[in-house]
């Protein structure tokens, strides 16, 4: 059922346009070799006047297979969830998936309805879930937005609101940092000083 609402959704993007201006944006996290973290898409109109979304559809994708996206749900963090309360296909916008892309869509709940976003204002488009391999590199990896028809909003009538600007956002992964032998070789090395320190403490206060 999600996905042929979700085909019907793409549908509506081809039909005639809406004057506006808007940037959807990737956000640039840290994580850990062999941890798990989280991203949120984001949109903001940057036009002179509001716009009503009825539709989003957007993709993501990262050329590290270090990386796999598992989930989009409708909890985001940075800023609110731009259907919140009216999320056709929330609060999980997927299902349980893995791999280096990922495709999310939702519609307002309400027919005919839809969420406005005044000018200069920022909503959330979906919370992306993913792991990192316990072998990965250390480094800054790029997370895409995928054009069009892979991101394109509509209206509440289907008309296609344009997507003006794709900012990708980063997963930047810190190695598991493991102690150097030597370093373990003097951590091992002390224990048998700390036994017999505390031995010794232990005859002095018998003697006593």
């Amino acid at each position: 059922m999600k996905y042929s609402i979700s085909v019907f959704t793409i549908g509506l993007f081809l039909s005639a346009g809406v004057h506006g201006s808007t940037i959807v944006s990737a956000q640039s996290v840290t994580a850990s070799a062999g941890g798990a973290g989280a991203l949120d898409i984001s949109l903001t109109n940057t036009g002179p006047s509001a716009l009503t979304f009825g539709a989003f559809t957007f993709g993501i994708s990262t050329t590290n297979t270090a990386i796999s996206f598992t989930d989009a749900k409708t909890s985001t963090v940075l800023d609110g969830y731009i259907f919140a309360g009216h999320s056709l296909f929330g609060p999980d916008l997927t299902g349980p998936s893995s791999g280096q892309s990922l495709s999310v869509s939702d519609v307002f709940a309400t027919p005919l309805a839809g969420a406005t976003v005044l000018s200069g204002a920022t909503f959330d488009l979906g919370h992306i879930l993913f792991t990192v391999a316990p072998n990965a590199a250390a480094g800054a990896f790029t997370v895409s937005l995928l054009a069009n028809p892979a991101t394109s909003f509509s209206d509440p009538s289907g008309n296609n609101i344009a997507v003006n600007t794709l900012t990708n956002g980063s997963v930047t992964i810190s190695a598991t940092t493991t102690p150097e032998p030597s370093s373990l070789f003097l951590l091992f090395a002390g224990v048998p000083l700390l036994v017999l320190g505390s031995g010794g403490r232990a005859s002095a206060i018998r003697r006593v």
